[in-house]
């Protein structure tokens, strides 16, 4: 069975997220930000590949650290790729199925907080990044961010959720799809 588990890290002053996905044939990374220790603790099984949401400094600090212990190949998109120097990577596309060590990572393209943000949709969880912040979305008043972007995007995730759907964050703790739609004033009404 497949979990996925949360390490809060410090960026600078500032909590950011990694995830660790606990598949049935090995693990893998998702957002490599900062203390690669900490990431590297959770690490259950030999590591498959590392996945990047988005390429902000904040989710990828860490990469070459925890690419280096494990050997394992990245996964991103090229949009965000090359502007945050990840090199030597796997393009992710939208619409994409990644099957990794014994799981099935849908692909989607979700710009909006930058221009190569993705979300993975892990059976019917997902791993949404900067997308949907605690009752909020991520900024779009920085540097190739877009409110009509973000907008669609929101849109484009939203039809995959169900009553039990958890949305695993770039910051704060895990959300309930449905609870965000009730609260989150950011998230369009009666398109689930």
């Amino acid at each position: 069975m497949t979990e996925i588990e949360q390490a809060r890290l410090d960026m600078g002053g500032f909590e950011v997220n990694a995830y660790v996905v606990h598949a049935p044939e090995g693990d893998l990374i998702v957002d490599a930000g900062a203390e690669p220790e900490k990431i590297l603790a959770r690490v259950r099984k030999p590591v498959a590949a590392i996945l990047i949401t988005h390429g902000h400094r904040d989710h990828v600090g860490a990469l070459d650290a925890v690419r280096r212990v494990t050997e394992a190949p990245v996964y991103a998109h090229p949009a965000d790729a090359e502007d945050a120097g990840v090199t030597d990577y796997e393009p992710l596309r939208d619409g994409q199925d990644l099957v990794m060590a014994g799981e099935t990572f849908h692909v989607l393209h979700t710009p909006g907080h930058s221009p190569g943000s993705v979300t993975f949709v892990v059976r019917r969880d997902q791993i949404v990044g900067d997308l949907i912040l605690p009752g909020s979305v991520g900024r779009t008043d920085i540097s190739g961010a877009s409110w009509e972007e973000i907008e669609v995007s929101v849109r484009k995730v939203m039809p995959f959720w169900d009553g039990t759907t958890r949305l695993f964050a770039g910051h704060g703790p895990v959300l309930h799809a449905m609870e965000e739609l009730e609260t989150n004033p950011y998230l369009p009404l009666g398109v689930v």
